[in-house]
């Protein structure tokens, strides 16, 4: 299996992996190249390769990781991630075990449910896969460009709408007939905050629309105020709560379809 990460220029060095483990190998991908260098404990390992490309947008880096990857499952991270490689080799071997499945998906520390039906192994779906993120979703590669399957580059950081890049390509696996599952193993954590835990931003309030305008459609309007309600005190005022039911966007381009 691939770990493939995305970072830009001198996070590069600031990136650390856990020790070298069979069946992982990692993929770094750096936008834009400059000549940054890996740390010192990195550097000579055979189970990592750098790779420097043109462009900029954390979609468009996994999608050039989905093109050169090396190997059939592929597993999303970012650089300021802490892995747990018995938590990813778990998933692999799970979906491996599993030729109906095209992709799984597991937990960060700390936000795998302790009771529920999220708690324990469950089918994926569009209205239970909005917080999947790096480093839970592994997938089957080759059936993912099968099906002509890409991360939108319209979405994640570096793009117009800065978050919602795996529920939009989960989305798109899930209406290209491919099956998903997730189960309760930890892959790793975030050393700092995500952008999906931001609530203050108007760039981030808008872009949290075009997501779910993009992953369901016309019958978004059915989601924005379900949204609003589950999520109303991190939206810290009523008034922006009741704007997000409504579908009204905040930015210099509102009234724009995204």
């Amino acid at each position: 299996m691939t770990v493939a990460i995305a970072t830009m220029g001198s996070r590069l060095r600031g990136i650390a992996l856990p020790d070298p483990v069979e069946r992982l190998r990692y993929l770094i991908v750096v936008q834009p190249p400059d000549g940054h260098m890996l740390s010192g404990q990195l550097c000579g390992r055979g189970d990592l390769h750098v790779l420097e490309v043109e462009g900029l947008g954390l979609s468009q880096s996994r999608n050039i990781a989905l093109e050169t990857a090396e190997t059939d499952l592929v597993v999303f991270a970012d650089d300021d991630m802490v892995l747990r490689t018995e938590g990813l080799l778990a998933l692999a071997t799970h979906l491996q075990s599993r030729p109906d499945l095209s992709f799984v998906a597991g937990w960060r520390e700390d936000r795998l449910p302790k009771h529920g039906r999220r708690a324990g192994r469950h089918m994926l779906g569009l209205r239970n896969s909005g917080r999947i993120c790096a480093p839970e979703l592994i997938v089957r590669r080759n059936r993912v460009l099968g099906c002509g399957v890409r991360f939108d580059e319209a979405f994640g950081k570096g793009a117009r709408y800065g978050l919602g890049e795996e529920y939009v390509f989960v989305a798109d696996m899930l209406r290209a007939g491919m099956r998903g599952e997730a189960l309760p193993v930890i892959a790793g954590a975030h050393r700092g905050p995500s952008s999906g835990d931001l609530w203050d931003s108007p760039a981030l309030y808008d872009a949290r629309l075009a997501v779910q305008r993009r992953v369901f459609g016309r019958w978004a309007w059915l989601v924005h105020p379900l949204y609003a309600m589950r999520h109303a005190r991190r939206f810290g005022r009523i008034g922006l709560m009741l704007r997000f039911a409504l579908g009204r966007r905040l930015g210099a381009d509102a009234g724009q379809a995204p």
